[in-house]
């Protein structure tokens, strides 16, 4: 039985209630015993009020400036996205609002703005009639080093500000209540009233502090952890434990933080792959050049000796089978180096995963030792057909290999789409070794490879085709069920507006 949560913001308005509440019931008492002589109980009573409703209000601030500090944030770190600066109206918001709202700050609606206020592009997840009951919506406008504007809608509570000026409200009274009763009372009745005063002063503080306490603890656990996350210690995380809506903001928050890790890491990846492209581009321009002159000076230089020396033009013949084979090797080399210096860019679109994967079956040497097991309902996802097929090839065609030098050469194929529903994880399961723990951080590093013909560029190229579409390729921890590797490919699923038509 899923246990019942009681939110924060029930427990400030409990305790602020019955802070207010106790004693306004201690002083209607009191005024019904004695009458007018109770006034000057009721004007300490309301001082003590006002004293403890004061602390619980400064939580209510600490808790706004949080929130404004998130928001300002999120709005500042998206207003460095690439896409958003270049104010293209084909910018995929739906992408980033989903990316940006399932682990954030409930963010629903996100707009780039042109100079002049007009909309280049625009998406949001408007609140339905059941959120509208308890959120609002709160627009932040953060302007674009490229000129425009962003324009970001967060959902926040919708009472949490009213019951701020209410309390504040009740504030006021209650100073006005201790001004105004200033009626002495009779000496007997005075020590009565200071002792239920002390009372409610006593019960009144202590919830007020120990309510605060537990507020700006968890708030200030909160900045900590973006402070040390600041000062580079990627690795911080927040420990907020409870079931209310702070533990919930601190879950997100870490969630956040996993993200930004896992995208810089992402990032650093393709900065190294780019480097490689750029080395791989110039090496292939330099070494092709040569080739051909050098291949025809060895066949002019062999047919164009007359000599009758048949030890000298063996030698020659030799010389010239070897140059032939070693520049044969070059020009494969100079294809692989432009394999990866020309990779096409990604052109997404929504395609039934399932009709990728069948196609695999058309390679005769992968037919007779594919098996695919596919989900119960059917995927579609957001990816270039070409690409993505290059991609499974590629790890169907390791998973052969990998199995041949164990005598099975099997390969299964899985897939299965997120709960959440916003990706889908392909699985490729082998019946080799596996991959040594020293092999696994590097195994998608260029040139990097444990067969005697491979160039490690495979693994390298469909990683980098997979961080493009906005997903990922990695290696599993532990051995997949087959007893080999297993490889997992992370895809996007296609939007909610998005059509196979």
């Amino acid at each position: 039985m899923k246990k019942r949560r009681v939110g924060l913001q029930w427990k400030i308005t409990i305790a602020l209630a019955g802070l207010v509440i106790f004693p306004c019931v201690v002083a209607y008492v009191v005024i019904g015993e004695i009458g007018s002589s109770v006034a000057g109980g009721a004007a300490a009573e309301a001082t003590a009020s006002v004293a403890a409703m004061e602390k619980s209000l400064d939580a209510y601030r600490d808790l706004f400036e949080t929130t404004k500090r998130l928001h300002a944030e999120i709005a500042d770190r998206l207003s460095r996205r690439p896409e958003l600066l270049a104010l293209d109206p084909n910018v995929n918001l739906e992408k980033i609002l989903d990316d940006e709202a399932a682990h954030q700050a409930n963010l629903r609606g996100l707009a780039v703005l042109r100079e002049d206020g007009s909309v280049v592009a625009e998406k949001a997840h408007p609140l339905d009639a059941h959120e509208q009951v308890r959120l609002r919506a709160k627009v932040v406008d953060q302007p674009l080093a490229s000129g425009g504007s962003l324009r970001l809608t967060f959902a926040v509570s919708a009472t949490l500000q009213e019951e701020y000026q209410n309390l504040n409200k009740t504030i006021e009274t209650a100073r006005l209540v201790a001004a105004n009763r200033t009626t002495a009372l009779p000496s007997g009745t005075a020590r009565a009233a200071l002792v239920v005063m002390a009372l409610v002063v006593f019960i009144a503080v202590g919830l007020g502090i120990f309510m605060s306490t537990i507020i700006t603890r968890r708030i200030d656990s909160l900045v900590a952890t973006a402070r040390r996350v600041s000062d580079g210690h990627v690795d911080a995380r927040a420990e907020l434990v409870g079931t209310d809506e702070m533990a919930e903001l601190g879950g997100a928050f870490n969630t956040m933080l996993d993200d930004l890790e896992q995208t810089r890491n992402q990032i650093e990846y393709l900065q190294r792959i780019g480097a490689w492209q750029d080395v791989a581009r110039r090496l292939a321009h330099e070494i092709k050049n040569p080739l051909t002159p050098i291949q025809l000076a060895v066949q002019q230089t062999v047919s164009s000796y007359k000599g009758d020396d048949p030890k000298f033009k063996k030698q020659l013949v030799e010389a010239k089978e070897i140059v032939e084979e070693e520049i044969e090797g070059l020009r494969r080399l100079v294809d692989t180096f432009r394999t990866l210096g020309q990779l096409p860019k990604v052109a997404k679109a929504p395609i039934a995963l399932a009709s990728v994967i069948e196609e695999l079956r058309l390679d005769p040497t992968f037919a007779a030792k594919l098996e695919l097991v596919p989900p119960a309902e059917p995927v579609t996802v957001r990816a270039d057909k070409l690409l993505l097929k290059r991609v499974l090839a590629n790890l169907v065609e390791n998973a052969i290999h990998a199995g041949d030098e164990t005598g099975n050469g099997k390969v299964v194929v899985t897939w299965q789409a997120d709960p959440r529903g916003d990706t889908v994880a392909i699985t490729v399961d082998d019946h080799g070794k596996g991959v040594a723990d020293a092999d696994r951080d590097k195994i998608f590093e260029p040139y990097v490879t444990t067969k005697a013909t491979g160039t490690g560029l495979g693994l390298a190229i469909a990683r980098k085709i997979a961080i493009e579409h906005g997903g990922d390729l990695a290696i599993a921890s532990g051995r997949a069920p087959t007893g080999g590797a297993r490889f997992v490919l992370t895809l996007p699923l296609r939007g909610p507006d998005a059509s196979l038509t």
